[in-house]
């Protein structure tokens, strides 16, 4: 039988789930409302049926995917349950959201409560794109097991266990590895340039660490556009490693990094990007 899925929101990654669902069979519904003119594109892109509002989708969906920013997660959640408590069929929520393990137990504890079917959802991976593998949900709490029957569908579902937060603990120590080494990278680059020895640092690198250069040089241009969704990320991250005040305060360092890198970005002054584009685009 072919499963309802409502996805929010049409970003990058939920356009990119939402087109490899509808590929693998699967109907999949969403909202516009407050959305922008480039997520209605990408939508239809995916071939994704928009309904009028929220209600509507949990009316109809037998699966609710949460894919946002970090910032907006509980607040999607505490918009849905009314409706979820009203339904008569009631969808499997999914968080899929980069919080910590303390924020999806603030989401999930109503879910809980009520006996309402809940997954803590942790996404490893790019957006997907067709012909590629994408991303693997892990997926932790009581509905992990109900979640991976989307496999049939093109998911790449991975359980871990029935606890709720266990597979954002995953997500975001993963995150940490990646986008806390981003930030510090670039935060040494931009230190070496203010201090005259950029080209120093990238012959050494390219003798002594080779594969961190080439990593460098793939990931940095690909950053500064996702840097006003990555501060929160941090945030969460550093929330998650509470109580250690020193590693906690290295991600908060990293959120106040990448929220610079974003504001620099919309307001069209890119000297962090443009100095770490010189760094990664030198020759030998």
């Amino acid at each position: 039988m072919k499963p309802t899925i409502a996805i929010i929101s049409m970003g990058a990654m939920g356009a990119g789930v939402a087109r490899g669902l509808v590929d693998g069979g699967a109907r999949v519904i969403t909202t516009l409302v407050g959305r922008t003119q480039a997520s209605a594109a990408r939508a239809a892109k995916a071939g994704v049926e928009v309904l009028q509002d929220e209600a509507a989708l949990v009316a109809q969906a037998d699966y609710f995917l949460s894919i946002l920013p970090p910032s907006c997660a509980v607040a999607l959640a505490e918009s849905l349950l009314p409706h979820i408590r009203r339904a008569q069929r009631k969808p499997v929520f999914v968080d899929c959201n980069a919080v910590a393990p303390q924020t999806v137990l603030q989401i999930a504890a109503p879910f809980l409560a009520e006996s309402l079917p809940f997954v803590d959802a942790g996404i490893v991976g790019s957006p997907p794109v067709p012909g590629a593998a994408g991303p693997r949900f892990y997926a932790s709490g009581p509905g992990a097991k109900q979640f991976e029957e989307l496999r049939a569908f093109g998911l790449d579902v991975r359980p871990l266990s029935d606890e709720v937060g266990d597979a954002s603990a995953l997500k975001l120590s993963y995150a940490g590895f990646n986008k806390g080494v981003q930030a510090l990278c670039s935060a040494m680059i931009l230190g070496a340039t203010r201090a005259g020895v950029s080209r120093a640092l990238w012959l050494e690198l390219q003798y002594s660490q080779p594969e961190l250069l080439k990593l460098l040089t793939g990931a940095l241009p690909k950053m500064y556009a996702k840097a006003y969704r990555w501060d929160g990320e941090m945030e969460e991250i550093a929330k998650f490693l509470q109580p250690d005040v020193g590693a906690s305060a290295i991600y908060m360092g990293a959120a106040r990094f990448y929220s610079d890198v974003a504001s620099d970005v919309a307001a069209g002054g890119h000297e962090r990007v443009e100095k770490l584009n010189e760094f990664i685009e030198q020759k030998s």
